[in-house]
């Protein structure tokens, strides 16, 4: 299997990326590429996707005289068709601890990431209560959705545990820290240096740097975050999608298509690190 992913991207490499040029819809070597990788998972994926989908539709329409007043207000999803907004949540130990709208500009490959505090308060669609607690419904992509006042085009979820197996099959991520850290028990020294799941998951599940206002905590996940973007980029589609395999069908619940997240794959792949932007967002 690695003999035959590596004479396809060695093919794409030669062959297809001076003229790649991405656009919805196209059948891409490297799309082609990654979906040889997951051709076994595919049925899974896709009936997992459906289900979830099916059922926060149910439990939307159960509450569509609230959306339809929610309209009359007028509120309208923004119309730009060059970008393509995902949800992506992030649980530690059953609670919400990230949250992140991330949109991606088709046309300009650029990367906006907001980073929203789990604590935030909503009110929207007949919900009042915190993010944290929207988590808990069948329909929490609608309410942030509502509250942001933003199409989303799916939603990704999963667990800190999970991205800090990702970050030791990656080999870790570095991370540079001006100031010496405290978070709950453990102290991170500063400066420059490769960090392995252990550390990335103290940083992603501090939920509390928020809530106490600490800036050089937020500051440290968003490096973090950057940082782990930056590796995947750095060790290719194809290889960082082979490494993480059985984590992202195992361990990561989305509402998405195989094909949408091919499409999500390759966009990340075509966007540069300084065209990839993070913003603390409080509603």
């Amino acid at each position: 299997m690695k003999e035959l992913l590596k004479k396809i991207l060695s093919k794409f490499e030669r062959e297809e990326r001076p003229r790649l040029k991405f656009r919805r819809g196209d059948k891409l070597p490297l799309m082609m590429a990654i979906a040889c990788i997951i051709t076994a998972t595919a049925t899974y994926m896709v009936l997992s996707g459906t289900a979830a989908y099916a059922k926060k539709l149910a439990a939307l329409r159960a509450i569509t005289p609230e959306i339809q007043d929610y309209e009359l207000g007028d509120y309208s999803f923004e119309p730009v068709t060059t970008k393509r907004n995902i949800l992506f949540s992030i649980t530690s130990e059953g609670e919400l601890c990230r949250v992140h709208v991330l949109t991606f500009d088709e046309d300009k490959h650029t990367l906006d990431i907001m980073d929203i505090p789990p604590d935030t308060f909503v009110s929207c669609g007949g919900f009042e209560g915190t993010l944290s607690e929207a988590y808990e419904t069948e329909v929490y992509t609608e309410i942030v959705s509502m509250a942001l006042s933003i199409h989303l085009d799916g939603s990704v979820s999963t667990d800190v545990k999970a991205i800090s197996d990702c970050v030791n099959l990656l080999g870790g991520v570095k991370l540079t820290l001006d100031k010496e850290l405290k978070i709950g028990e453990n102290i991170l020294s500063k400066g420059e240096r490769t960090v392995l799941g252990s550390v990335a998951s103290i940083i992603i599940s501090d939920r509390e740097a928020y809530t106490d206002g600490d800036t050089d905590r937020i500051t440290a996940y968003h490096r973090l975050l950057m940082s782990l973007i930056q590796t995947l980029k750095d060790k290719g589609a194809v290889e960082w999608v082979s490494l993480t395999l059985n984590i992202i069908v195992n361990k990561v619940e989305t509402d998405m298509t195989v094909s949408e997240i091919i499409e999500l794959i390759n966009l990340l792949n075509e966007t540069n690190a300084e065209n990839i932007n993070i913003q603390l967002l409080t509603i």
